[in-house]
């Protein structure tokens, strides 16, 4: 006799975040969960590894009428407080199967990192959200020698060339050598964030299969996880005189080789620059496009507004679109989550 417990399935849809084109922008899977189903971490976690994204979201049902949503984020490997991508499209999700009952949907989305104030705007099919941050400039920076040793096609292979663009990158204008600032968007998410000054002979010569940038030399102040600690290239591009700041953006890091959009990196490349330009209570706009170069082109809006004091951020808004690309079901073994799903 069989004595295999009982499948039961449950329904799950990808989106292409950060878009409105099908097949550009970051993939994210999100998975619903119903009220009172029996999961747990290992088969959240082994369905995070069958979708094999970068991401994978799981979405709580909620006892109506409440409108709050609450939200699990995991990648192949480990559970996140929070992520940029993942919290747009559950967003976006979330709004897109509610008939609207006016031009804009607003609710709290609760995540581990804490509640997110959420908004979707029916007209531009556009999310947003009141990002968790506690920013922090680290103390330590990284030198651009252990920049170059993660990233040896920039001077490699021209190297006439590539002295002259080594020359152009290596030293500030006051003559000190250069060096990259660390920067943690909340306790554990940190970002090495090393500007370039153009794309041509810089971003667009970065390759993703290259070491990453070795942690041995990314000292945090003490205190700070080092969960996470990637390198986020940029270049901020000619003003346009709109009020709005554009740049040029790649993570490269070989667990996942190249993100095409990474909204917890963009917002502390965000709320980092806006510090730098100290105007108390200002807010400043940022238009970021990252995955060019690996053919997912991403449009990442950041809104920082800086506190009183010009020294602080007081909040950081994240803004994207998604799409929808799939929809289908997981089927798992309820009374036995160590077989994780099979499929369907």
């Amino acid at each position: 006799m069989n004595s295999r417990p009982p499948i039961e399935s449950l329904d799950f849809v990808t989106l292409d975040v950060f878009t409105d084109i099908r097949f550009k922008g970051n993939p994210l899977a999100i998975v619903h969960l119903p009220k009172n189903f029996p999961v747990d971490q290992q088969l959240k976690q082994a369905i995070a590894r069958e979708f094999n994204l970068s991401e994978t979201v799981f979405l709580h049902e909620i006892e109506e009428p409440s409108s709050d949503r609450k939200i699990d984020i995991f990648t192949k490997s480990s559970e996140l407080p929070f992520a940029g991508h993942p919290t747009i499209g559950a967003i976006c999700h979330i709004a897109t199967q509610r008939k609207p009952a006016s031009h804009s949907l607003h609710f709290t989305l609760h995540t581990k990192a804490g509640p997110i104030a959420a908004s979707y705007d029916y007209g531009k099919r556009s999310a947003t959200a009141g990002i968790p941050h506690n920013i922090n400039i680290h103390k330590s920076s990284v030198h651009w020698k252990h920049i170059l040793d993660a990233q040896p096609p920039l001077i490699h292979g021209h190297e006439d060339k590539g002295q002259r663009v080594l020359a152009a990158w290596n030293r500030r204008a006051d003559g000190s050598e250069t060096s990259f600032p660390i920067v943690s968007i909340v306790n554990g998410m940190n970002f090495v964030l090393i500007d370039f000054p153009r794309l041509d002979e810089y971003l667009e010569k970065l390759r993703s299969d290259q070491p990453a940038v070795d942690p041995r030399v990314t000292t945090l102040d003490q205190g700070w996880s080092s969960d996470i600690i990637a390198p986020y290239y940029y270049v901020v591009l000619p003003d346009q005189a709109d009020g709005t700041e554009r740049i040029r953006t790649r993570l490269i890091l070989p667990m996942v080789e190249e993100d095409p959009a990474t909204g917890s990196a963009a917002s502390a490349l965000a709320s980092y620059l806006s510090l730098q330009k100290g105007e108390a209570g200002a807010t400043y706009t940022y238009q970021i496009e990252q995955g060019v170069e690996m053919g997912r082109s991403s449009h990442i809006g950041v809104e920082v507004t800086l506190d009183g004091s010009g020294k602080a951020v007081a909040q950081v808004l994240l803004s994207g679109t998604a799409v929808a690309v799939l929809q289908g079901t997981v089927a798992v073994h309820t009374e036995s989550p160590s077989h994780g799903p099979s499929g369907e």
